[in-house]
């Protein structure tokens, strides 16, 4: 222990940035932690099994192509190949390593896996019940002292765990058996994040990639048929933005849409709401103003994931949809000043009609995760909140009216730019008889203004929660998974979307041809 302070101490004279110096203390502690399991090597003439909480090294246990591996030494391993993440998973509750844990390491497959991870995820019928498939245990049930008794390989691949000091109500007689995926599944993040059954990595959009790939889909396919739903909901997941066509010029076609993939979010608007210019308007949706990009319910604890338009009647001059991808401003945030968005709460409210909603979110959220990109690993978005139109007043007792607020200031102000760039914002005239669907916690969407005296516009909205989406999507793709469905929806662009990504690379060309002949 006095070693491992002067090394602190050392440490912090180097006047390492806080990142730094976490990572100087954990690679530290993980050789003081070898060079004392050394020590003790030299000390012990051979390895025997010892009460838990010795410092002595554990005893190795052999099985048919699987081993229990003494903590000590998977740690050396560890720090080998620098693995902070496994580094973390092998410390005690008190945040020091424990080195009379058993890690079972399952024949080739790179590392080793904790006792209590292994016991806690069996799902055999007296851990998770067959017909409610509800868990019948908790973790705090296992022992601490759990240890893996017998490890054995299947012919199939599947592996068989006994357990030594496991639940007391389970009995010696309790087998844990695993197939041979969940270890492959496991072994490493990367391979988590791919096979997560909701990770879909976002594919970021300006104009031109959405008007190049956008998606849409029939009616009567994404209603009649599971393949159909679940490319459509691919590509919603992916995109952030889809289009149906063909649908029935009917006032319960939008829920029916929204019932394919689950329950609908009922607000104070209803279960469905129409988006019409109205006089004494209780929301700008329902006039014919212009309504800047923004997302919707912000001001609630928990906004919908989804939004459905179905368009009924659209004759009227003006009124294109707006849409554009805020994860794609986000992405190029971050090079500049990301953290003031992602740090600092803006309010949004609601008081009107006898209703008053408010709650303070930041714009910017991470999800905690990472995502693998053909450029390496990078964070996870997982909200962006922004609504202009139901912005509160500005934090002033948080932010103070010195460096803070105009550091925040500037951040929205170059966030905005960035959704608004003519670059980044796809315009659309909805016609009648189509449906767009867009991720209220990715895609912002607005409306230019519209002649109300000359025509209709008329839309028919609702609304579905994330985890109903997410539910309906790992529902299908764990009966489509690794079938062409997806590879066989690429051709289905939206009419006029090739016509209009070529019509943009003219102008583009046009426009260097131009400066290049002013250039001379």
């Amino acid at each position: 222990m006095e070693g491992f302070c002067r090394g602190t101490r050392l440490l912090a004279r180097t006047r390492l940035s806080s990142k730094q110096y976490d990572k100087s203390i954990r690679s530290f502690s993980v050789s003081l932690c070898n060079r004392n399991h050394v020590e003790q090597i030299h000390r012990t003439p051979r390895a025997t099994a010892l009460p838990r909480g010795s410092r002595e090294p554990a005893v190795r246990l052999q099985h048919r192509g699987v081993s229990s591996v003494p903590a000590s030494e998977l740690s050396q391993q560890l720090n080998e190949a620098k693995s902070d993440e496994a580094w973390r998973t092998m410390e005690s509750p008190d945040g020091t390593p424990d080195l009379n844990i058993e890690y079972v390491k399952i024949g080739d497959t790179p590392g080793a896996f904790h006792p209590v991870f292994l016991r806690d995820a069996c799902t055999c019928p007296k851990c998770v019940d067959p017909s409610s498939t509800q868990k019948q245990f908790q973790t705090t049930d296992i022992p601490a002292t759990i240890r893996a008794n017998s490890v054995k390989v299947q012919d199939n691949g599947d592996v068989t765990i006994t357990w030594e000091n496991d639940i007391p109500a389970f009995g010696p007689d309790h087998i844990s058996t695993f197939p041979a995926k969940f270890f492959e599944i496991h072994h490493t993040t990367t391979k988590r994040l791919k096979d997560r059954s909701d990770c879909v990595t976002p594919r970021l959009w300006n104009r031109q990639r959405i008007s190049e790939e956008l998606q849409f889909v029939n009616f009567n396919d994404y209603m009649t048929d599971d393949k159909h739903l679940y490319r459509a909901i691919f590509n919603l997941n992916t995109y952030g933005l889809l289009l149906l066509r063909n649908v029935p010029e009917s006032e319960d076609s939008v829920a029916q849409i929204a019932g394919r993939i689950g329950t609908i979010r009922d607000t104070f608007y209803g279960r469905t709401w129409d988006v019409k210019s109205v006089p004494k308007a209780i929301n700008v949706a329902y006039t014919h103003q212009f309504l800047g990009l923004h997302m919707d319910l912000q001001y609630m604890s928990n906004p919908p994931g989804f939004q459905l338009l179905h368009c009924l009647k659209n004759t009227c001059e003006g009124g294109d949809s707006l849409f554009s991808d805020s994860f794609n401003a986000a992405e190029w945030l971050q090079e500049r000043d990301a953290d003031t968005l992602c740090t600092t709460n803006l309010a949004y409210h609601y008081r009107n009609a006898g209703e008053h909603y408010y709650y303070e979110r930041p714009v910017i959220e991470y999800s905690g995760q990472q995502v693998v990109t053909s450029s390496g690993r990078k964070r996870a978005f997982k909200f962006v909140n922004y609504s202009p139109p139901f912005q509160a007043t500005l934090p002033i007792n948080k932010l103070g009216q010195g460096f803070l607020m105009p550091r925040l200031a500037r951040a929205l102000r170059e966030f905005a730019e960035a959704v608004e760039s003519p670059n980044n914002l796809y315009e659309y005239r909805l016609k009648e008889g189509e449906c767009v669907m867009f991720n209220n916690r990715r895609v912002l969407h607005g409306r230019r203004e519209f002649e109300p005296g000359n025509g209709e516009r008329w839309l028919k909205g609702t609304y579905i929660d994330t985890d109903v989406f997410n539910s309906k999507w790992r529902t299908l793709h764990e009966q489509y998974k690794g079938q062409d469905i997806i590879k066989e929806g690429r051709k289905y662009v939206h009419p006029g979307a090739l016509e209009k990504a070529e019509a943009y690379r003219a102008s583009k060309r046009a426009d260097k041809e131009m400066y290049e002949g002013l250039a001379l």
